[in-house]
């Protein structure tokens, strides 16, 4: 009988660590699967020009081969880089995005026709002016269509006035 317990109580313990070495396999994997490396990195900062004067300063690092339609192309396509600001009085957008270096115009592969891919690192840059004196928190988003893997990104951030101090936050993804 003693002999039969301790060979059940082999095999169970034998057993138990088979699965526990196979889940720490398991849990290893799904990591490795949750840390996939983005096509792109975005940052965003702020500078001052003067008085209530600023630029909004979005910096795309790309991997290789990534890319997205510039907000300076020509033509109707869905997912151009964009940004979107939550109605507001405290700031005010001044004209169009700048885009250093500039993407250059090629044939789109789709559609046959004219349009600015941005294939480099780049920065864009938006002026604003800041309308209020008190402390204010405005929310936004930037779009834009990632290729090749073709999703619809959308990151969200807000830019917040503080007894003075203007600071952007990237907000972190919403699931």
């Amino acid at each position: 009988m003693n002999k039969l317990i301790l060979l059940i109580s082999m095999f169970v313990s034998v057993s138990f660590y088979s699965d526990t070495e196979e889940l720490q396999i398991n849990t290893s994997s799904q990591e490795n699967s949750n840390t996939i490396k983005e096509p792109y990195e975005i940052q965003f900062r702020t500078e001052k020009l003067k008085n209530d004067l600023y630029n909004l300063i979005i910096t795309m690092e790309l991997q290789k081969g990534a890319h997205y339609v510039s907000p300076n192309s020509k033509g109707d396509y869905s997912g151009v880089f964009a940004m979107n600001l939550e109605e507001n009085k405290q700031l005010q957008m001044n004209g169009k995005f700048s885009e250093n270096p500039l993407s250059k115009e090629s044939t789109d592969p789709w559609r046959g026709s004219p349009v600015n891919f941005v294939r480099e690192n780049t920065t864009h840059t938006q002026q604003f002016t800041i309308e209020a004196k008190d402390d204010f928190e405005v929310s936004g988003w930037i779009q834009f269509t990632i290729e090749p893997r073709c999703t619809l990104e959308k990151i969200h951030f807000k830019i917040t006035q503080k007894s003075g101090v203007l600071d952007i936050q990237k907000l972190a993804t919403k699931n």
